[in-house]
């Protein structure tokens, strides 16, 4: 295992740390949690369950820092062209922002009143 190899899994480990975090804080939280775009979270009267929409959403989130690890940690064991691992680690982090987005709005039309 090269220099660049352990720097990537270092960097790839504090990212996903990160997302776990804020999915453990959304989990906890008592008030509805947003979605981290700017977007207003909705008011505790519009929804039907306030807890069952911050576990959905620190799901999400911790969900999406598991993904980000395990993509890191196959590819760094991976003896494969760069190329191969560059396109693994791009869909890793781009293809599961698309499911938590559209999980977004799915909880959207599950929870709001």
């Amino acid at each position: 295992m090269d220099a660049s190899t352990v720097m990537a899994l270092a960097t790839g480990a504090v990212v996903s740390a990160i997302f776990i975090i804020i999915g453990i804080v959304q989990i906890r939280r008592k008030t509805p949690v947003g979605f981290y775009t700017g977007e207003v979270p909705p008011l505790e009267s519009h929804l039907k369950s306030v807890r069952g929409w911050n576990i959905c959403h620190g799901l999400l989130w911790i969900g999406y820092g598991l993904i980000l690890i395990s993509s890191f940690l196959v590819t760094a064991f991976w003896d494969a062209d760069s190329l191969y691992k560059s396109l693994l680690l791009f869909a890793a982090v781009i293809l599961p922002l698309f499911l938590m987005v559209l999980g977004h709005h799915l909880l959207i039309r599950k929870f709001l009143i």
